[in-house]
């Protein structure tokens, strides 16, 4: 299986990432085998797995047009926190995975082996264990809307173990914003803008895969 793995990028918005195009049906064939030992070894002996997750903003920037770029205070962003639970769902064919996050947004992805031959980047960067990938873009032009594109972009990726299969490390990242190159009337969609959101996530594995709701600090 061939997955195009990008993250959105630092020039443009708030820190972008980039990652090269994930590879190798071996290296996911033994990381699917891992952590469907992990989900039956260390919860419910369904594709379910449930995760608590603390999710701690470290990088908040919008560019507006091509030049200003303006960020959150560092200080800020770390007295700031929201906790909730994340769904690990493995698909039959034991290689695809789907996200749903404390908000209720599912997010497509894959499975395989952290050892830095599929990803690297933070949260799956070679550390051991099981990687764990999940993306969802998504864009809308509306021509009542001097059609304006707005658009956005999901990714949340981490690792479970190698020392620790009950916990889960990695990165969730938030973009979206407001593209008028293409658009009929581009003084009337506003000024373009790409907002980005980084948070630094720390899960731990419980036995029950119901969604929790949110809570921000």
């Amino acid at each position: 299986m061939d997955v195009d793995v990008v993250v959105s990028a630092g020039s443009q918005g708030r820190k972008r990432r980039h990652a090269r195009r994930a590879k190798g049906a071996g290296q996911q064939h033994s990381a699917v085998v891992a952590l469907g030992l992990f989900l039956i070894g260390c919860g419910p002996s369904s594709p379910l797995q449930g995760v608590d997750v603390t999710l701690q903003p470290t990088s908040e920037c919008t560019l507006t047009g091509q030049t200003t770029r303006d960020c959150e205070d560092e200080t800020v962003l770390a007295q700031q926190s929201i906790e909730g639970r994340w769904i690990f769902e493995r698909g039959d064919d034991g290689t695809s995975l789907s996200l749903t996050t404390q908000e209720g947004r599912t997010l497509p992805g894959l499975l395989f082996t952290n050892d830095s031959s599929v990803l690297t980047a933070d949260g799956c960067s070679g550390e051991g264990g099981t990687c764990a990938f999940t993306r969802r873009r998504f864009e809308s032009t509306d021509a009542n809307d001097a059609g304006c594109r707005r658009f956005g972009e999901l990714i949340a990726m981490g690792h479970f173990g190698p020392d620790d299969n009950n916990r889960f490390v990695g990165v969730f990242t938030d973009v979206n914003g407001l593209d008028v190159s293409q658009a009929v009337d581009p003084e009337g969609c506003g000024t373009p803008t790409v907002n980005e959101l980084v948070f630094a996530v720390d899960g731990v594995v419980v036995d029950d895969a119901v969604l929790a709701r949110a809570s921000v600090e």
